[in-house]
């Protein structure tokens, strides 16, 4: 039986950032999903792709880790760190500033750890959703986590969302740079779906 590591979600997240943005995110009434239509249980798209990104991207941390995956990873946070800072929260300052500063800070898997999970409670920021800077990265580490894991180059990880309901985690999915399939019992979820995601 092979082995996985363990995955970011698995070891920590930034719930308290994560959700400051998702409580943001409902006020928002101009290019957001929530104006197409209301869903009674609408899941905020903050939280679904902090959750994603975190799901899909292993633990550099962990021993079973592939350095493949660790080495993009490094390569990513060094660049972000480097040609970025203007896109980064204060929350996030300090590090990327030091990283900037001495990208040998990131040869510790722990710092590279809190690195990408500043990065993706940045990104679960509304205002980043659709910034490119912020899309490309967690394309990139999106891919690399997947070839690193067994994947075969050049697909794309699956995410699979059987009762989809508004779509959030298919949408964000796709942002990620996942294929999504997503249905759901409620042919009105699934028109919605198609709306949203086609």
């Amino acid at each position: 039986m092979k082995s996985y590591p363990k995955r970011l979600i698995e070891v920590d997240l930034p719930i308290k950032r994560i959700s400051a943005h998702a409580r943001r995110e409902k006020s928002i009434r101009h290019g957001h999903i929530s104006t197409l239509h209301i869903w009674w249980a609408r899941r905020p798209l903050a939280a679904c792709r902090a959750v994603i990104c975190a799901a899909l991207w292993p633990d550099p941390a962990d021993k079973l880790c592939p350095e493949m995956f660790r080495k993009v990873a490094r390569e990513e946070m060094v660049k972000w760190a480097k040609n970025h800072l203007d896109l980064v929260s204060k929350d996030s300052w300090s590090r990327f500033v030091a990283i900037s500063k001495d990208e040998h800070k990131l040869d510790d898997l722990v710092e590279l750890r809190a690195a990408l999970l500043d990065f993706i409670a940045d990104f679960a920021n509304w205002d980043n959703s659709t910034v490119s800077e912020y899309l490309e990265t967690s394309r990139k580490l999106t891919q690399a986590a997947h070839e690193a894991l067994g994947g075969e180059p050049g697909s794309r990880p699956l995410v699979m969302d059987p009762f989809a309901g508004g779509g959030s985690i298919p949408l964000e999915a796709l942002r990620v740079g996942a294929d999504a399939f997503a249905s759901d019992l409620n042919p009105v979820a699934v028109l919605l779906n198609r709306v949203v995601l086609e």
